[in-house]
């Protein structure tokens, strides 16, 4: 439970979040860096996601195979994510094995080899990565969604990178980055399970405790939404597509209504686009929503996996469907919704790996970690007049965006689409 959590502040700034449960036969840890592709530039860009690679590489006193060695003796899970905002490693063990499982990832993080041999093979290991998200009509299609609407700006960069800006890597730039950003005021360490709370600590001090604080704080990068279309067309089976609005930031004290909308709108089996695009019409394959948000801005997006013929009906459904949202949604949906959404939050704080998870971002990017009761009166007192009022203000087909990738319609026909929906 999330309102056991307590947070440890180590002097250098470095901060420790513990949740511990009696019941759990296992330990979930992890790291958590503010260092993600929105803090570069258009020449450093896939740098933070290189380091998350280059950390498996080895350390000065363990090989590669060392680190899958002794994590595989451990029988548990080890793995690493990159995300626009921050950098996550991650374990996943038996209670007993938490120590070795531990001192390997602080190992990892604290000590990389960083060798030029071994950037030079990771090179190729990455530019393989891209090809493979490249051929993806979902990812290739979120990607140019995000570069088009915050073009200008980091946050709508590519988290891989090019294989230019790959190529360009160097071992001492990977070192220059670390020695920036990893530094102890934008990392968090949080351990969630059956532990021995002592022992956690004790590691973390050993490794992290002689960091210097660098005073670098995290600062939210900014990004002013442009509205417009995007066609990227490839040779792919089906067509991903994606609308999209102008959301709001992590901090907004409207997004558990915007989850809410989101559950009505799309995500749900029961939800409005669902039931009338797919299960009636048969348009699509795939439709979903979801509000997607970071420190200082975000966007709300529909995305539908579907084939070229289907478009054009597709689009004009959906966008009558949520021009109208904000005026007819119900108080019987907004209250299933609710229950959708409580129920998730709390199931998933059922998995020691969800609840280390979740603090290790609510501390790294809202200083603190919101309580279970807290968030479900939250979520529960969202009223149907507020409903309505976000729906409106985020659900502005004026300020639509349109992304599709795959045998796509002209650039043209999709404006076509959404201009004549404007004017009636």
């Amino acid at each position: 439970m999330t309102d056991k959590t307590k947070i440890i502040k180590l002097d250098n700034g470095l901060r420790i979040a513990i949740c511990k449960s009696e019941y759990a036969k296992t330990c979930s840890m992890g790291i958590w860096v503010a260092s993600g592709s929105c803090y570069e530039t258009p020449e450093t860009a896939g740098t933070s996601h290189f380091i998350e690679h280059m950390l498996f590489r080895g350390t000065n006193k363990r090989s590669s195979l060392d680190i899958a060695v002794e994590m595989d003796e451990t029988g548990g899970i080890l793995n690493a994510y990159t995300a626009k905002e921050m950098t996550c490693f991650y374990a996943h063990t038996l209670t007993e094995h938490m120590p070795k499982a531990l001192d390997i990832i602080c190992d990892m993080v604290t000590d990389p080899r960083l060798s030029p041999e071994d950037v030079e093979l990771e090179k190729g290991v990455i530019k393989e990565e891209i090809a493979m998200y490249e051929d993806s009509p979902e990812d290739l299609c979120a990607d140019i969604f995000y570069e088009n609407i915050w073009a200008g700006s980091m946050l709508g960069g590519n988290i891989l990178g090019t294989p230019e800006t790959v190529d360009s890597v160097t071992a001492e730039k990977l070192r220059d980055h670390m020695a920036r950003f990893y530094v102890p005021e934008r990392t968090v360490i949080s351990f969630s399970g059956n532990f021995d709370e002592e022992k956690a600590v004790e590691i973390c001090k050993n490794y992290f405790s002689s960091q210097r604080n660098t005073n670098f704080e995290i600062t939210p990068v900014s990004a002013e939404y442009k509205p417009g279309i995007t066609v990227v067309k490839k040779d792919f089976m089906q067509n991903q597509l994606i609308l999209g609005f102008p959301g709001i930031a992590l901090t907004d004290k409207r997004r558990h209504t915007v989850s809410l909308i989101s559950s009505i709108l799309g995500s749900a089996s029961s939800s409005r686009l669902f039931q009338r695009i797919r299960e009636e019409l048969g348009l699509v394959y795939s439709v979903d929503t979801a509000g997607v948000s970071h420190l200082d801005t975000g966007v709300f997006i529909v995305c539908m996996g579907l084939s070229k013929s289907s478009e054009k009906k597709a689009i004009s459904e959906a966008l009558e469907i949520i021009a109208d949202f904000p005026k007819s949604v119900t108080e019987k949906e907004l209250e299933r919704a609710k229950e959708q959404l409580v129920a998730s939050f709390v199931m998933g704080l059922e998995s020691v790996s969800s609840v280390a998870s979740r603090n290790g971002r609510n501390v790294l990017l809202y200083g603190k970690v919101v309580s279970e009761d807290e968030v479900i009166e939250k979520i529960r007192a969202v009223s149907l007049e507020d409903l309505k009022k976000t729906a409106s203000e985020i659900l502005d087909i004026s300020k639509i965006s349109l992304c599709a990738a795959g045998k796509t319609a002209s650039k043209a026909a999709y404006r076509q689409i959404l201009d004549t929906y404007k004017g009636e």
